[in-house]
């Protein structure tokens, strides 16, 4: 009894060494609130989404019952990638032919570069949309502390703030979750989102559509180098209805390995150079394996919740 008594202690002294993150001993300041930490993670985020490096990774996702795995590079100008294989099979010569005429044709296309652009920052101002709904969309108590050795990260519970009006129908969706949240106490920065639909979401009072409540996410982040931060596991499945688009169901797992910094002023033509390279089939196959025991690991996990954007 005494020695559980210490362990308590022991895990309560470190929740509270945790949550004060650096910011002096616990006589010299309180704890922070969950709401004030969720306030410094969002400045971080935001900071980090506007200085952040660009990387070169590999992409496998599912959507419904089909596999795609591809390569990737980010660049100020946009992303651009390369098919590598379907369903797990790598691509064979005809189709990887296809795939550079593809790019070429990318390259030569002013009118493609600029939506490929357009594309990319309107996915850039999404995320920075919906990270900044988090301080004031929900309302947070703090969980418990998983980790050590200077890896812990801080769990809190979330819920929709029910003061909160959201501006708009993407606000909407996303302030109808309900979840958990996990924080990268060293780093102050997000590290994990599951969430989950906790009512039906109508647009329109039902007559233009409706999200199914039930509907899950679930985002894995990871740091790839100091201070840079990426989204390395997607998992999103929602049902519902659109006005004139009938039923709709969303069912998709992604996730995101290999990742390697690129220069900040790399362009298409050079990004395009190094999508031409091949790449190994072991590389292949594990991203492959990488993809299969994540996507296993979320079904065991009953499909935890997410976000719907990737950075």
């Amino acid at each position: 009894m005494a020695r559980r008594g210490v362990r308590r202690i022991a895990a309560i002294n470190l929740l509270l060494a945790v949550i004060s993150l650096g910011a002096g001993s616990a006589q010299a300041q309180a704890p922070q609130t969950p709401q004030q930490l969720i306030h410094d993670v969002v400045f971080n985020e935001l900071a980090d989404h506007r200085h952040h490096g660009y990387f070169e990774y590999l992409d496998s996702k599912r959507d419904g019952r089909q596999t795609i795995l591809k390569a990737e590079i980010e660049t100020s100008a946009g992303r651009i990638n390369r098919l590598l294989a379907q369903d797990g099979k790598p691509l064979g010569p005809e189709q990887q032919e296809q795939e550079t005429r593809r790019l070429e044709a990318l390259l030569r296309d002013s009118g493609e570069r600029q939506k490929l652009m357009r594309d990319y920052q309107g996915d850039e101002d999404r995320i920075a949309r919906i990270v900044g709904l988090l301080p004031e969309g929900f309302v947070y108590q703090y969980d418990g502390v998983e980790g050590a050795g200077g890896d812990e990260e801080i769990r809190l519970k979330y819920q929709p703030n029910p003061d909160f009006k959201p501006p708009t129908y993407e606000a909407r969706v996303f302030h109808g979750m309900a979840g958990t949240v996990w924080i990268n106490a060293r780093e102050k920065r997000l590290s994990r989102l599951q969430g989950q639909l906790v009512a039906n979401v109508d647009f329109g009072y039902g007559l233009l559509g409706r999200l199914d409540k039930g509907g899950t996410f679930n985002m894995e982040r990871v740091e790839v180098s100091p201070g840079n931060w990426k989204t390395r596991a997607l998992d999103v499945h929602i049902t519902g209805y659109v006005v004139l688009l009938k039923s709709i169901g969303k069912d998709q797992t992604e996730r995101r390995s290999n990742f390697r910094p690129v220069p900040a002023n790399l362009t298409l033509q050079q990004a395009k150079a190094m999508l031409d390279r091949p790449l190994a089939a072991n590389e292949i196959r594990s991203a492959d394996l990488d993809w299969r025991k994540s996507a296993l690991a979320t079904d065991q996990a009953a499909r935890p919740p997410s976000v719907m954007a990737l950075k």
